[in-house]
């Protein structure tokens, strides 16, 4: 289980998270809701090393992550597709997939080589265009790509950012697909949208944050009771 346990994160003397409290269930999908400007993607590289704690704690089972570094964070098995992809454009596709092993280059080459053809099974267009530049794929592509590369990494813990974000949406259709199969497959899944439908078919459980801070926790079903909610994230209201 991911816990987080009253997070302050600045940037500068700016407070973009303010206390922050959640947990992530092992084999669960978990669901983090928020306009934009709300701490989304703060909290995701808090988790992830990027951005340090002022206060609070990030532990994984027994083991407190609060100030390791990126690389130690993803040994421990977290692994973060980050918002709008950020593919590298001139490497080809197999060398992105490359890079997210690249804690194992020199430990395990033939293990590096068997989850290669894992990802180009499990997202047959990638193996299609093992040898093309990431620049050139289309936006779903792209996706896949950064879920594939995070995979490299043998990861416990998928940190999603945005996954659909600017798709189209048979290619949201796919990349939720993808979510459930890889849940379904055993891994936890942390999942940072706006697309309120779609995450909330996926999700075991949700939080809702705004301001930098959790305003509402609760089961997808629990969504349909709170009318601030619905107006707000589902474009709907209770007559």
């Amino acid at each position: 289980m991911l816990t987080i346990d009253n997070v302050v994160t600045s940037y500068g003397m700016i407070k973009a998270l303010k206390g922050v409290s959640l947990t992530a269930a092992s084999g669960k999908v978990t669901c983090l809701l928020g306009p934009n400007g709300a701490g989304k993607t703060t909290l995701m590289f808090t988790i992830a090393g990027i951005l340090k704690t002022q206060t609070g704690t990030i532990t994984l089972d027994d083991t407190d992550l609060t100030r390791y570094s990126p690389v130690k964070i993803v040994e421990h098995g977290i692994s973060l597709v980050p918002e709008n992809r950020l593919v590298f454009p001139m490497m080809t596709v197999r060398e992105n997939l490359e890079t997210g092993a690249y804690l194992r280059v020199g430990k395990d080459r033939k293990a590096i080589a068997d989850d290669l053809e894992r990802m180009f099974a499990r997202f047959p267009r990638l193996g299609e265009r093992s040898d093309q530049p990431a620049g050139t794929l289309s936006g779903g592509e792209q996706q896949m790509l950064a879920i594939g590369r995070a995979l490299m990494a043998r990861p416990r813990i998928l940190l999603m950012d945005e996954p659909s974000l600017g798709l189209a949406p048979l290619s949201v259709e796919e990349i939720f697909r993808i979510v459930e199969e890889l849940n379904q497959a055993g891994v936890t899944i942390f999942l940072v949208e706006q697309n309120a439908r779609m995450a909330l078919r996926v999700a075991d459980h949700f939080y809702l944050l705004e301001q930098g801070r959790v305003t509402f926790s609760g089961s997808p079903g629990a969504l349909e009771e709170e009318e601030v909610i619905q107006r707000a994230y589902l474009g709907t209201r209770r007559e």
